[in-house]
């Protein structure tokens, strides 16, 4: 992956005992001590390689197909790619070997899966409940703006579905409520 960057943040909210804003209180009680963090990763795809089934009963029954010449990658039907609609690898791109061994490259650097895209925030306070008790509240929300991370096309080019996405690589936005004891 030539592409990859994750950054981590927390930021202390400035309300509450110690802080500039709501130093008493109930304000101080209520919205004091808040913080925030989020989680951002962004990468681009793992290159690709395609796989065919194999003349022979060697290599564990895979082979690689031969290329035509032409773009691996499939034209899109409008202005950008639409899994439901378009095929991410071109079929004309491969032609099947005939008992032989094939020679498209084992990966193309050029040709890679969808980016990864992917935000995740909390909300926490630590509260001190006791001399022997303190608790943490938070609310936590992963793929917080709902992205859609498509999966890897299918590359075996023995398969109807060859070229085709058919999955998604991430989980719809999740949202919890936690509270944690520590005594």
């Amino acid at each position: 992956q030539p592409h990859t960057i994750k950054v981590n943040t927390v930021y202390e909210l400035p309300f509450g005992e110690g802080r500039r804003w709501l130093t008493t209180g109930v304000a101080n009680q209520v919205l004091g001590g808040w913080r925030f963090a989020a989680i951002q990763s962004y990468s681009s795809g793992y290159p690709l390689g395609v796989t065919t089934n194999a003349p022979l009963n060697i290599f564990n029954g895979t082979n690689r197909p031969n290329l035509t010449g032409t773009d691996w990658r499939a034209p899109i039907a409008g202005d950008e790619f639409n899994p439901l609609v378009d095929r991410y690898l071109n079929r004309a791109a491969f032609v099947q070997p005939v008992a032989a061994l094939g020679n498209a490259p084992r990966i193309n650097p050029d040709v890679r899966r969808p980016w990864n895209v992917n935000e995740n925030v909390s909300l926490a306070k630590s509260i001190k409940a006791s001399s022997s008790l303190d608790m943490d509240i938070r609310v936590e929300a992963f793929n917080v703006f709902n992205r859609v991370v498509w999966g890897a096309p299918n590359t075996d080019f023995s398969s109807n579905n060859f070229g085709l996405i058919t999955s998604l690589a991430n989980s719809p936005r999740q949202m919890q409520l936690g509270l944690k004891l520590y005594w």
